[in-house]
């Protein structure tokens, strides 16, 4: 008994760092390029709104410091349709009058399971307020002459077959093919040096940390897990990728040793 005690006072001290923890946010810088011609990227990811403990002006405030060419958000916005009209307004204050591009991920097509108008009016509303959601889709981006092809993957969960079809039907004269996705995995489905960056999230980088990858080995199954890639830069296929911790929460909203992050990538 005389043990149970400092147990339960170490548990809450741990819950309510957890709990603080899920409010920080980090911003992770990614760069590629030292000039000032640098086309500059902020990736957001994992937002699940609901669950969302990063306050918006926190985020808005270091989206400005950078100014931003891009925004890149890749995937699960939201869990649940109600969510949103709050996750419009917020969206539509942190991204600022910057170009932003979204996709979706597996818990954006999970809340609209079954309910395609539902949906497609997601897509439209984001259309509404300035976002280009592309779903095996691409634009481009021109800057200091250079022509950027920006990919925007469906979520490996839909099973899509259009992601070659993405890829090729892109213009080729093009200076860097920069696509992004949630989960990562999907880079097993694209062929070799296809891209030469891909943003994704999905991991949360491990939302609660565990000790011997626990979270990994016993609730993922994606192959790049299994590889000891989470978060973070990587080489991978010839494509270099770059997973998001992301700023949301997904189950409960409280983080350890994985806090929120944006991402910043200055490239050439």
């Amino acid at each position: 008994m005389i043990y149970i005690f400092p147990f339960f006072f170490l548990l809450l001290i741990l819950l309510v760092y957890s709990y603080l923890e899920a409010g920080f946010l980090e911003v992770k810088g990614v760069r590629i390029c030292e000039n000032n011609e640098c086309l500059k990227i902020v990736q957001l990811s994992d937002i699940h709104f609901g669950r969302l403990r990063v306050k918006k002006e926190k985020i808005k405030r270091e989206i400005e410091k950078v100014q931003p060419d891009i925004i890149l958000i890749t995937g699960d916005c939201i869990e649940d349709p109600k969510d949103v009209n709050g996750f419009l307004d917020f969206i539509n204050y942190v991204k600022g009058n910057y170009m932003t591009c979204l996709c979706f991920g597996n818990h954006d097509y999970g809340a609209f399971i079954n309910d395609n108008k539902a949906l497609n009016d997601f897509v439209k509303n984001l259309n509404d307020i300035g976002i280009k959601v592309l779903q095996d889709e691409y634009i481009q981006y021109i800057k200091n002459n250079k022509i950027y092809n920006i990919i925007g993957f469906k979520d490996i969960s839909t099973g899509s077959t259009h992601l070659v079809s993405a890829l090729y039907n892109k213009e080729d004269n093009v200076f860097m093919n920069i696509g992004f996705a949630h989960n990562p995995d999907i880079i097993f489905r694209l062929p070799r040096k296809s891209l030469d960056y891909l943003l994704c999230g999905h991991f949360h980088g491990g939302q609660i940390w565990a000790p011997f990858n626990f979270e990994f080995r016993i609730f993922r199954k994606e192959k790049l897990c299994k590889m000891g890639i989470k978060r973070g830069l990587h080489k991978v296929r010839g494509i270099n990728l770059y997973i998001s911790r992301g700023i949301g929460n997904v189950i409960i909203p409280l983080r350890f040793l994985s806090p929120p992050e944006i991402t910043v990538f200055y490239l050439p």
